[in-house]
């Protein structure tokens, strides 16, 4: 899915990202790990096509992703920045998404915007940290996207919300299997989702490492 070779980022003459090499396989979760700081952002979005790298390659469904329109038409990328239109409410936005994602699953996406107890008629910008990042979560599985990228996903969140999103996750996961990126500075929190991890220290993977066979 995934594969990178000695991938370098430069902001101003500092290397956010340095030599990194590493390869993504199909179908599975595989966590991006690593302090705050430590380059997880701009990889992920490397891999999501918004930045051009510096130097080195990297391919996601065998292209290059920078302007890719496969990679676009196949990836979602979910963080607490994502921007959405403030003239549509909360289900407006469901059924928007509903024409522009191939694979959308409006039962699903219906179905955990209940369970969250969200109203039609609310707007995105009037959430709270942790709703809109609950929100953005029911974005991310219901599009149901080949590679599916959750940068630090549960910022804002508390606990019981946040176990919740885990259990949806793997559940439609496991019926509905694809590429998962989930970046995180708690291992801790995530483990038992992954099966593969990229640890990133100061910008360069130290290892990578399979955590279920």
């Amino acid at each position: 899915m995934i594969e990178c070779n000695e991938l370098t980022k430069t902001y101003g003459g500092k290397k956010a990202l340095n030599n990194l090499s590493f390869m993504i396989e199909e179908n599975k979760i595989t966590g991006i790990i690593g302090r705050n700081g430590a380059g997880k952002t701009t990889l992920l979005k490397i891999i999501a096509g918004f930045l051009r790298e510096t130097s080195g390659e990297i391919k996601v469904f065998s292209e290059k992703p920078f302007n890719s329109l496969t990679v676009s038409a196949n990836m979602i990328f979910v963080d607490d920045q994502m921007s959405l239109p403030t003239t549509l409410s909360l289900q407006e936005i469901l059924e928007v998404a509903a024409t522009f994602y191939k694979n959308w699953d409006m039962e699903l996406a219906q179905r955990l915007f209940d369970y969250f107890s969200f109203h039609r008629d609310q707007r995105h910008s009037s959430l709270s940290k942790g709703m809109k990042s609950t929100f953005n979560m029911i974005l991310g599985l219901s599009a149901r996207c080949p590679l599916t990228i959750f940068d630090e996903p549960t910022t804002g969140m508390d606990a019981a919300v946040r176990a919740d999103f885990y259990r949806a996750l793997l559940k439609d996961y496991i019926a509905y299997p694809r590429t998962i990126l989930i970046s995180s500075h708690h291992l801790d929190e995530i483990e038992d989702l992954l099966e593969d991890v990229l640890l990133i220290k100061e910008g360069e993977n130290h290892f990578t490492y399979r955590l279920l066979s």
